[in-house]
């Protein structure tokens, strides 16, 4: 067992923000607090978004809903209300099991914290009010206990739980506009559940268009919001069409959230394709979520980079597919055995910065890389419902 202790910061200073605020991190194991200093971005960058990965577990796709639903919602809503996920979703399949549910350790005993959601193979999304007194500095206990997929008061048994090493959030962050804390985990149970990417998308009709879903532990009934039964031992879901977004927020009208369901994030959906965080929920009135802006993200993204998979190839493909010439000074192809198609090729940096995308309908794919830098770049082939990645060398254009 761990002791409870409280990490104080004894220097607190102001309670708005800037883009040149810090991340704090807080290592539970040694005590020792530090302040991280921001990371530099471009800030031309409309969009972006970290990659999924769909781990180790087994290769079970969960076929989500991809059209606004009819039934069980929200008046006034295109939004579903919650509904337990075992009994439309098979748990140890892909999302669903990159859920989380938060314990703390106080007073000798265990007690039920937030919700979460993997985001690297050792790293949990959750809302900083879970784990820091609120709008205060103060870090409120040192003992964070993480389980995936818990369900009906039983830990999952294809997966470990972990204690939580460090946690990460910003500096003088408030419930308005920085609600957001990242755990890293001791052991990267990740690596077994997968997890979701994470990502920003200025632009609020692109990010709005589509289908976003939750997956939460409600702990309290509160009748006159919703008069079943929860204890936040079991994993629920609603999913629909979010339909707020402002500078700090994304929400859903006439809707209403459970304590317990702090910390889950809004994850939009493209079945096999697309499965991002844009923010995590800090308020019930209109189910609000915190939302990812530029910086936010890039704070995070720096603090996970090492972790989100770029070298891991998924279920075991990599040989299917062959890439050449590598080296390469221009043109790069990429062939698919077995007449398989290349959906997507997407193109990494070292320091996790997509610089291409491209579209493809073949097995057998051409493309052009002289535009880029000489160096060492990550190549992912997006085939059927597996991502094989490449190391590419590009060397200067040969004169």
């Amino acid at each position: 067992m761990k002791p409870f202790l409280l990490i104080i910061l004894l220097a607190l200073s102001a309670t708005t923000y800037s883009q040149e605020q810090s991340l704090l991190s807080f290592d539970l194991i040694t005590g020792v607090v530090d302040t991280l200093e921001m990371p530099d971005f471009d800030s031309t960058i409309l969009n972006e978004r970290t990659n999924f990965n769909m781990g180790k577990l087994n290769s079970d796709w969960c076929v989500l809903e991809s059209t606004p639903p009819t039934g069980n919602i929200y008046p006034n809503s295109s939004f579903t209300k919650k509904r337990q996920a075992s009994k439309d979703y098979d748990l140890n399949s892909f999302p669903v099991r990159t859920s989380v549910k938060l314990f703390e350790w106080a007073n000798d005993s265990i007690d039920d914290l937030c919700s979460g959601i993997m985001i690297s193979r050792k790293h949990v999304l959750t809302a900083a009010h879970c784990v820091a007194d609120i709008n205060t500095n103060i870090l409120r206990n040192d003992s964070i206990f993480v389980c995936p997929v818990f369900d009906n008061g039983t830990q999952n048994p294809d997966f470990e739980c972990s204690w939580v090493r460090k946690v990460f959030y910003f500096e003088n962050w408030n419930m308005s506009q920085t609600d957001f804390a990242v755990l890293e985990l001791e052991t990267p149970i990740g690596e077994k559940t997968g997890w979701v990417s994470i990502g920003f998308n200025a632009v609020d009709s692109s990010l709005l268009d589509g289908i976003f879903y939750r997956f939460s532990y409600p702990a309290i009934t509160i009748p006159f919001i919703d008069p079943n039964i929860y204890n936040g031992d079991t994993l629920y879901y609603n999913y629909g069409v979010a339909d707020l977004a402002n500078e700090h927020f994304l929400g859903i009208s006439n809707t209403s959230g459970l304590p317990g369901e702090s910390g889950s994030s809004l994850v939009k959906v493209v079945n096999n394709d697309f499965y991002t965080s844009y923010g995590v929920s800090s308020f019930s009135s209109n189910l609000l979520h915190s939302r990812f802006t530029n910086w936010k993200y890039f704070a995070f993204k720096s603090i996970i980079i090492n972790d989100i998979g770029l070298g891991i190839t998924e279920n075991g493909k990599e040989n299917i597919t062959t890439v050449f010439p590598n080296p390469t000074s221009g043109y790069l192809t990429v062939v698919c055995q077995d007449n398989k198609i290349i959906k997507r090729i997407d193109i990494f940096d070292v320091n996790g910065r997509k610089v291409l995308e491209k579209l493809f309908s073949s097995n057998q794919i051409n493309i052009d890389l002289s535009g880029l830098p000489k160096g060492l770049y990550l190549l992912i082939a997006h085939i059927g419902n597996h991502k094989i990645v490449k190391k590419i060398i590009k060397t200067d254009v040969t004169q």
